[in-house]
């Protein structure tokens, strides 16, 4: 019995294992993209993302497991083959031909006659709203421009899947969020299936319908964006997709719950299964602490940075437990005040103590509204 392709996943990874000399930079990677869907890989350098993205599209060849593009096996089949077009940080444009020259380069090496070429060229320069700059040279245009370019040529003959290299990461902050409108406008109008790799957490939760987090070549967690932010599985996971204050507890477990002994304050969390008893991880983000009259416990107010519609808070308790706290609307709190700290049971995040918690700083998720006298806990 047939497979019905229509129905078949874009893209599936079966077991893939990568490595370089006797470093493994992929180990044993399983993943499905439905057609449609926008997945997003993060993961700190070295992590495997961009070695994935290129066993995807053929440029590198796995050591192990299975490419599936559509329903066919394309372990083997070279990259100009493979029904997936790239759309890179860096354009990768072709500096002797124009803009249609450019967009019109994949179906050449398809195979397509000229004359068709012309019109399918014309509705993907549409698509970048760049339509009327189709004789312009490469040189000419803005980074915005070009990146427009890259992503109509890989649009232009219908992929099954666009996989998008960090692809904003060149552009300056005030074009970044054109762009990822127009990602999704187009994901949104025409259908398509993303493949996005970024280092920004902001792009990251925006765009994607499901986020996978790499680390050390093995996928730590992949879900919906609000689940891997609210309900990180792992200390790691919860650093990397944002700001997050790391304060050591006790824990002892009390009827299938936990009991958290966290700066002097002894709380009921809502966690099941009991997270064992003994010291534990407390992770709270920034957002998720509170300053008012009353609360869980006292803090002096360190120091304060105002963002006009939010303040980023650092303050620090009685036995010197130091958070960041973000208030919108902004807080009036004075560097030196004394203030109540509350924040739901629900918002901890409890991971046993001897668990690996990676800086969201080293590893380059973000950015993050700090500055001097601000420090991150993460």
């Amino acid at each position: 019995m047939k497979d019905d392709k229509t129905s078949s996943p874009a893209v599936e990874l079966k077991g893939i294992r990568k490595g370089f000399g006797e470093r493994t930079i992929l180990d044993g990677i399983d993943l499905v993209i439905a057609r449609g869907e926008v997945l997003v890989l993060v993961g700190p350098s070295g992590s495997g993302k961009s070695t994935l993205l290129k066993i995807v599209s053929g440029i590198e060849m796995p050591d192990a497991g299975e490419v599936w593009l559509s329903g066919e096996c394309c372990t083997n089949t070279p990259p100009y083959r493979r029904p997936v077009h790239t759309v890179f940080q860096n354009y990768a444009l072709f500096p002797h031909l124009d803009v249609a020259g450019n967009v019109a380069f994949p179906l050449a090496v398809a195979g397509v006659p000229r004359a068709q070429r012309q019109p399918l060229v014309e509705q993907a320069l549409s698509w970048v709203h760049m339509q009327r700059h189709a004789r312009r040279r490469i040189e000419a245009l803005s980074g915005g421009e070009k990146q427009r370019v890259a992503l109509a040529r890989a649009l232009v003959d219908q992929p099954k899947c666009v996989l998008l290299d960090e692809p904003l990461s060149a552009l300056d902050p005030h074009l970044r969020a054109g762009t990822l409108d127009l990602l999704q406008e187009l994901q949104a109008e025409l259908g398509l299936t993303y493949l996005f790799i970024t280092h920004d957490r902001e792009e990251a939760l925006r765009i994607g319908h499901r986020i996978g987090v790499l680390n050390h070549g093995r996928l730590e967690q992949i879900g919906p964006p609000e689940e891997v932010y609210r309900r990180p599985k792992t200390a790691f996971v919860a650093s990397f997709l944002g700001k997050i204050n790391w304060l050591s507890g006790m824990s002892s477990p009390v009827s299938g719950r936990s009991e958290i002994e966290i700066c002097g304050c002894h709380i009921k969390a809502d966690h099941k299964p009991a997270v064992p008893a003994g010291r534990v991880k407390v992770g709270l983000r920034p957002e998720d602490v509170r300053i008012g009259a009353s609360g869980r416990i006292q803090a002096r107010v360190v120091s304060r940075l105002f963002f006009g519609d939010s303040t980023t808070i650092r303050v620090q308790t009685a036995d010197d437990c130091e958070l960041v706290v973000d208030q919108r609307p902004a807080s009036d709190a004075a560097v030196g005040e004394t203030v109540w700290l509350d924040w739901s049971a629900d918002a901890m995040h409890l991971f046993p103590d001897d668990e690996s918690n990676a800086r969201a700083s080293d590893v380059g998720i973000g950015p993050h509204p700090t500055g001097a006298g601000v420090k991150e806990h993460v």
